[in-house]
């Protein structure tokens, strides 16, 4: 296998799909009208599920296809999920990322979920938390990836699906694989105790920064630095 090595952005080989807010009284808990995906909120478990719904007459609303690949943009930034919900309508806080011809949607989503902790603001560069905090959806058209032919991008995924196999095989039961909501479990656990793991990974690498600090700063030491602090702001992200 010796596929070309085509550097694309997102905006190439997606259709990406912005929101527009909606008036949450036009909105209802009941089920009635088109279920509208809110927010990173709604996005469990790699999925949308919804909490709120809109069977209200609303001007030019967005909708987003089941199969759109959905990341919050507003507040929670970089949470991502599938839709499966037809005529699901578009909040202005979440983007649809919509593959075209060839491209498979969970390599991109493997390759989204890592580069987008280098498009999301950092905390620390004076940006304000909560729903100020906002990611532009013209950020995520220039997210940059190499995009090789398809064979090659599933034979990427498959490679990725071999560690979720090491982990099923580690701590999943026979019994597991046969419910997917099991599995859903077994491996959303594994996540949650890695995210911890990496927030404490975060904490040990602060006080390795603060050592550094304090030596004498020639070009290796800042430069060192320079790795310690990308590497903490992207643990950091991890929703």
């Amino acid at each position: 296998m010796n596929p070309q090595n085509i550097i694309v952005r997102l905006g190439d080989c997606c259709d990406i799909i912005a929101g527009k807010n909606i008036d949450k009284k036009k909105t209802n808990n009941e089920g009635l009208g088109y279920p509208l995906i809110v927010g990173a909120s709604d996005l469990q478990a790699g999925r949308f599920v919804p909490s709120r719904w809109c069977d209200a007459e609303l001007k030019e609303p967005v909708f987003s296809q089941p199969g759109d690949i959905l990341i919050s943009i507003v507040g929670t930034l970089g949470k991502m999920g599938l839709n499966t919900h037809p005529n699901a309508l578009l909040s202005g806080h979440v983007c649809a990322i919509r593959p075209k011809k060839d491209v498979s949607r969970q390599y991109l989503m493997a390759m989204v979920s890592r580069l987008i902790l280098e498009a999301i603001p950092d905390k620390g560069d004076d940006v304000q938390l909560g729903f100020q905090c906002k990611l532009k959806p013209d950020v995520l058209k220039e997210i940059r990836f190499t995009l090789p032919d398809l064979y090659m991008q599933e034979w990427l995924v498959s490679r990725l699906t071999s560690i979720a196999s090491i982990i099923l095989a580690y701590k999943g039961k026979k019994e597991d694989c046969l419910s997917w909501r099991r599995l859903i479990e077994v491996i959303d656990q594994e996540r949650k105790d890695r995210r911890a793991y990496m927030r404490e990974t975060a904490e040990s690498l602060k006080k390795l920064k603060e050592m550094l600090e304090n030596l004498p700063q020639d070009s290796e030491t800042i430069s060192m630095i320079d790795d310690i602090t990308s590497t903490i702001r992207r643990l950091l992200k991890i929703q």
